[in-house]
């Protein structure tokens, strides 16, 4: 899933040649656990967890954690001053009963131990937000800051679904190049420990993993994008992926993926889904207009839900770090299925 701001893209090309890093394509085989790891050969990639957690009296939590990885280039270095990668992690708690939103983000250039990358396999950490994962036990997720901390064990439910054309998914169209290859757990059981301020919780709950990599800068005629993560009470899931141009017009590379309760999936063409926004909300930091609700048709699956934002104020400011601002939250869903559901928005 997918977020980066046009402002990381732009810095990192000036000091990067393109032909150092491969360019996605489709004739790239994904091979499994390996592409969960680290791969140095890409310019940009992220690890990104979402989920919808539980205390044991019933109350609601949204949660999300991300991991990325700018690679600037491979040059080696003598001194720890010399920049090869930025590390960065997004930290964000919803507190749903009593509609709070906590955010946190954290970058580091790894120069003097804060930031630990591991080659062989899926083992990251930066200061106090870690993510790990072996075959056997899943995943293993950690995070800290002065409000608020957050440790997970996350087990996948249901096979990999590959996005796209088995794993590559084109984003403009303006170039095959300019694509990633993405892939996600789409239901992960879940449980651990959540912390705000001076309570403590025991969790439970369903969780959501997107992993992605790519080279290439987003399409200049790309203004933001709409992701949607939703997971139905049916066991069914759906990842929708709406590309907005500058021009008000959808990118006809805007796709999804309907995932069905035995693990099978398919991918949605912009033609096979509607989404329609009914109703908005104006940040009161950045003065941006958010859609927090919204209609999502898929006629051949006869689904036609509602998804609205639990919390409305979920805009997360990282200008620290990826140097821009977007809404990400949890949202319930109603219609033909119930359900919750993440909704990322940027570019508004």
């Amino acid at each position: 899933m997918v977020l980066f701001s046009v402002i990381i893209f732009l810095s990192i090309s000036s000091i990067c040649l393109p032909e150092e890093f491969f360019s996605v394509t489709k004739d790239y085989k994904l091979k499994f656990p390996e592409n969960l790891n680290f791969k140095k050969d890409f310019r940009i990639q992220w690890w990104y967890f979402t989920g919808h957690i539980y205390d044991e009296k019933g109350s609601e939590f949204g949660y999300e954690l991300t991991f990325f990885v700018v690679n600037v280039q491979k040059k080696k270095f003598n001194s720890k001053f010399g920049v090869n990668r930025i590390y960065i992690s997004h930290f964000a708690i919803t507190d749903v009963l009593n509609e709070k939103f906590y955010f946190s983000e954290k970058a580091d250039s790894g120069a003097f131990g804060f930031a630990e990358l591991s080659e062989n396999e899926l083992n990251f950490r930066i200061d106090e937000n870690s993510l790990r994962y072996n075959i056997i036990n899943g995943f293993h997720i950690k995070a800290q800051d002065s409000e608020k901390a957050l440790e997970l064990f996350l087990k996948p439910l249901k096979p990999l679904v590959l996005h796209g054309e088995n794993g590559y998914f084109r984003k403009s169209e303006e170039s095959p190049f300019i694509a990633s290859y993405y892939f996600s757990y789409s239901n992960l059981y879940t449980h651990g420990t959540l912390k705000i301020r001076n309570k403590k919780f025991k969790v439970t709950g369903k969780s959501w993993f997107d992993r992605e990599f790519l080279s290439n800068l987003i399409g200049t005629k790309l203004s933001g994008w709409d992701w949607f993560s939703i997971q139905l009470d049916d066991e069914r899931e759906i990842m929708l992926y709406i590309l907005r141009k500058k021009d008000g017009s959808i990118d006809l590379h805007s796709s999804g993926t309907f995932i069905y309760a035995n693990g099978k999936y398919r991918n949605l063409s912009i033609k096979e889904f509607s989404v329609t926004a009914r109703s908005f909300y104006i940040s009161r930091k950045t003065k941006a207009k958010y859609p927090i609700e919204w209609e999502v048709r898929i006629p051949s699956e006869e689904v036609n839900i509602r998804i609205t934002s639990l919390v409305k104020e979920q805009e997360v400011l990282a200008y620290k770090t990826t140097g821009n601002y977007y809404w990400e939250g949890t949202c319930k869903v109603e219609g033909s299925s119930n359900g919750r559901a993440y909704l990322e928005m940027t570019g508004y």
